[in-house]
């Protein structure tokens, strides 16, 4: 005798699916001041297409003691109805703080969700700390801005650099000479934009670009060590050249001049061959009486 087997069937929806399905079904329908449950929107949101249009309401909003009617869409947020204002009172639209009936509106909530209808009556705030906020945020901003100006400023004048070192790179590596000083130029170019960086104050991915370019610098300024290196090492293995070795002379010039010294000791000789060459003895008597009977010469001291 065969026992009958229990079947049973699984739920058709789990707990755990139920409970997604809640969490999605809160995240897309919301509920109005009058019961109604609607579609949840955003301040982004288009209205649903073949939709009924939208009415446009009057909303009297009061600020700084004057109250201004503004004509704007039942279903738009605060943020737009403070963007209208902006435009009557001359104030940033996140200066500007929303109150209806006692209570500070947030720029994301909608008119028609809180319950403003036509011809309901507001009032318009100026939030000093929301303009001190946002004025705050626009030097951060703009401080920001300048510093990503500086590092891609840096960046092409690294970029032309970095050509120049290249082309060193090839002439030494083909076994040429490059020229120190345009190596050491180099260098320094490259150090002065490494300080230019220093300069800089960045912040989040300004400040990774800035590190990034750090990097390229250094890496350059390496790349010239090794450079510097190499250039010295074909200099000594290169063979130097032989300056005392006289340049040949074409054939169909005549021959080169003595130079003066050797004419000179030609001088020389000659006259030392002149001085020792035997002379007649009646010259040298003559000379010598002359010498004996050329009276001494005397001066008359007294008319000194």
């Amino acid at each position: 005798m065969m026992r009958g087997k229990d079947h049973t069937r699984a739920p058709a929806f789990s707990p755990m699916k139920e409970s997604v399905a809640a969490a999605v079904q809160e995240e897309v329908w919301e509920v109005r001041p009058s019961g109604m449950l609607v579609q949840k929107r955003t301040p982004d949101s288009d209205p649903p297409p073949g939709g009924a249009p939208v009415p446009t309401i009057r909303v009297k909003v009061k600020f700084a003691g004057v109250t201004h009617e503004v004509y704007v869409n039942s279903q738009a947020s605060f943020g737009e109805l403070k963007k209208l204002m902006a435009e009557k009172t001359g104030l940033h639209p996140d200066d500007l703080k929303a109150v209806y009936k006692g209570r500070e509106a947030d720029s994301k909530e909608f008119l028609d969700m809180i319950g403003v209808r036509d011809r309901s009556k507001l009032t318009m705030l100026e939030d000093p700390s929301a303009q001190a906020r946002r004025l705050i945020e626009e030097r951060r901003n703009a401080k920001a801005q300048r510093a990503a100006k500086a590092v891609s400023r840096v960046s092409l004048d690294v970029d032309k650099l970095a050509s120049k070192v290249s082309a060193l790179e090839t002439i030494v590596n083909k076994g040429g000479r490059v020229v120190e000083a345009d190596v050491v130029a180099l260098t320094e170019a490259l150090m002065n934009e490494l300080v230019k960086l220093d300069a800089v104050a960045a912040e989040g991915d300004v400040k990774a670009q800035r590190r990034i370019q750090e990097k390229r610098v250094q890496k350059h300024v390496e790349a010239l060590d090794a450079i510097r290196a190499k250039a010295a090492k074909n200099t000594r293995a290169s063979p130097a050249p032989n300056n005392n070795k006289a340049a040949a002379r074409p054939n169909h010039l005549p021959p080169r001049p003595p130079p003066a010294h050797h004419q000179q000791r030609r001088h020389w000789d000659s006259f030392d061959l002149l001085s020792s060459a035997p002379s007649s003895s009646a010259p040298v008597s003559t000379m010598a009486l002359a010498t004996t009977t050329s009276p001494s010469p005397k001066f008359d001291w007294e008319l000194f």
